[in-house]
């Protein structure tokens, strides 16, 4: 069941170009990343989504209803997660969320009392007190206590420490297996190699690819050869991705390219192609076109 259809978006800001004709949709339930380099559009379009910001033109349904008409009830089941998210107001955390909670049908006290202690957040402070990395757990466990059904999270990742990381991924699984579905936009790709159970990769203001994470040994190969002047590292759609303890340099290319080439001197790379050299590979086929 797709709970998000968007269908030739487009958006620009000025004379920038920022999304051009996208299109993709989210099925419940899944973990979706949302990968690109930074400026590539990854916060415009969870912009869009929470009606931040206005379509230039083409569709977007929501739980099948379209974002034009900003239907407010949909507040109770998306959550926000981000750094312009600010909760500047002259209370303590611990007196202000009781109130912020009101504002939501099911938000739940208690999940965030708990999980703010479990991560060891002193809610006696306000927010403009807290560091870059707390301000961001707070959001997220204030998105998380809404219960919603559709989590949107922008970047924030980068702001957390190794630990908080983990432990927010782990509770972004547990959403998801429970039903929920979750769009994360990131760049520190291996943190969620083993979470997200798709993935989407935007590049020049269009969806470069869309596929679900088991898909990608099936799509890719990746080969290695002790020659470091191999003809492979010539061919067009193929992309180095490192060189192996027995000092063979490793290379990946789509299936489509290895099997309509004759190739001498190459071993198959048994290992499977990772996200991270996923993200890798489309970085520099964008780079080269």
């Amino acid at each position: 069941m797709s709970i998000l259809k968007v269908k030739n978006l487009s958006k620009s800001f000025h004379d920038n170009n920022v999304l051009d004709d996208v299109n993709f949709q989210i099925e419940k339930g899944s973990f979706t990343a949302l990968l690109g380099k930074n400026g590539s559009g990854k916060s415009t379009i969870l912009n869009l989504l929470m009606g931040h910001e206005k379509l230039d033109s083409g569709e977007c349904h929501l739980f099948g209803e379209s974002i034009k008409n900003n239907p407010d009830h949909l507040k109770n089941k998306i959550g926000h997660v981000s750094e312009r998210i600010r909760l500047d107001f002259p209370l303590p955390i611990s007196e202000f969320i009781p109130q912020y909670g009101k504002f939501f049908e099911h938000f739940d006290l208690d999940q965030f009392f708990r999980q703010a202690a479990e991560v060891k957040i002193n809610l006696h402070k306000q927010f403009g007190e807290y560091s870059r990395g707390q301000k961001m757990q707070i959001v997220m466990l204030a998105a998380l206590a809404q219960k919603p059904e559709l989590l949107l999270i922008d970047e924030i990742t980068s702001v957390l420490d190794a630990f908080s990381r983990k432990y927010f991924i782990s509770l972004l699984s547990d959403f998801t297996s429970k039903g929920g579905t979750v769009i994360l936009t990131t760049n520190i790709v291996n943190e969620v190699q083993h979470y997200c159970s798709d993935v989407l990769f935007l590049s020049k203001g269009k969806i470069k690819f869309q596929t679900a994470l088991s898909e990608i040994p099936c799509n890719f190969k990746k080969v290695r050869t002790l020659d470091p002047h191999h003809p492979i590292s010539n061919i067009s759609g193929c992309i180095w991705s490192g060189i192996n303890s027995d000092g063979s340099n490793s290379y990946i290319l789509p299936n489509a390219i290895y099997d309509s080439n004759t190739f001498q001197g190459l071993l198959e790379d048994k290992r499977n192609v990772t996200l991270e050299e996923l993200y890798i590979y489309y970085s520099q086929q964008d780079q080269n076109e």
